[in-house]
């Protein structure tokens, strides 16, 4: 069961949540009594937001072995998704008494910390869990969110990212380093290093998005249509309103310009945000181009 419980490891890394929890099943189905195997499977369902799943696992592993850190560690990640800071504050404090330089242990500390908006705390941890494997690119990714949403630190969250991509040039760490640089304003190099991710992978959601984003804000309105487009329709339910907007509004701005594709995407901004200031400005100027 070794190489599934390591491939679902790899994949959730890689934020490919199905694949990581296919090979933690795999894993199980092989050795359904190895607390490495079900603790992968616990973590991997916790991701998917399985959390009664990803629990009764986690157990299943601590009655094999009541001191696994891995499972005392995902336990603590499945409580902290869940809301229950307490708990996931002493499963964390039995994996940290067994062993002090547990990876995941750390991150979850910080990612505890994050939840509370105890965001320096978490970049703290986030750096002890670095300092431990200083290969692990999406550490980096999640350093950088602390600075930037937590922190409003937007260089130095791109510091963290652009290090992540050092680490290890993927679309998951393109992106996040594109979308960093977009956040700061420099949107031609944001545009540069969004299109790399998403030529690694076409069907990389958040890159698709994240590029067509920038491109709007380059007013490249036909460049933005089909790569925002893409990108929704990746993300499925996980597109942001402003993603839906944007998009209406690149079809109002574009030549030649497309109101009646662009009030369906304006539509479904203002079902999720009904009061969107964007969005009823682009409905506003679809009314007066057909009046």
């Amino acid at each position: 069961s070794i190489p599934y419980v390591a491939l679902s490891q790899l994949y959730l890394l890689l934020q490919d949540v199905p694949q990581a929890y296919e090979m933690a099943q795999e894993a199980v189905a092989l050795a359904p009594d190895d607390p490495d195997a079900l603790a992968a499977l616990a973590r991997a369902e916790d991701w998917r937001g399985d959390y009664e799943e990803a629990i009764n696992h986690a157990l299943d592993a601590l009655e094999v072995d009541p001191e696994h850190v891995q499972t005392l560690a995902v336990l603590a990640e499945i409580y902290t998704d869940v809301g229950n800071w307490d708990v996931a504050q002493d499963y964390l404090n039995q994996a940290f008494a067994l062993d002090g330089n547990h990876i995941l242990t750390w991150r979850n500390q910080a990612y505890l910390y994050e939840r509370q908006g105890e965001y320096e705390q978490a970049v703290e941890a986030y750096a002890a869990a670095l300092e431990l494997a200083p290969e692990r690119h999406d550490l980096y990714i999640e350093q950088g969110r602390q600075y930037r949403i937590g922190l409003l630190e937007y260089e130095k969250a791109n510091e963290s990212y652009r290090k992540a991509v050092e680490v290890y040039e993927s679309p998951v760490t393109l992106d996040a380093l594109g979308f960093g640089l977009y956040n700061v304003g420099d949107h031609l190099q944001a545009i540069r290093t969004l299109r790399q991710a998403v030529e690694m992978d076409p069907n990389y959601g958040p890159a698709q998005a994240h590029l067509g984003m920038a491109l709007y804000a380059r007013r490249n309105y036909e460049d933005t249509v089909p790569a925002l487009q893409r990108g929704v329709e990746l993300l499925g339910e996980r597109a942001r309103v402003e993603h839906l907007y944007t998009l209406g509004l690149a079809h109002i701005f574009k030549d030649p310009s497309d109101c009646e594709e662009a009030e369906v995407w304006l539509r479904r901004a203002l079902e999720i945000e009904p009061e969107s200031g964007p969005a009823l400005e682009g409905m506003a100027l679809c009314v007066r181009d057909n009046s």
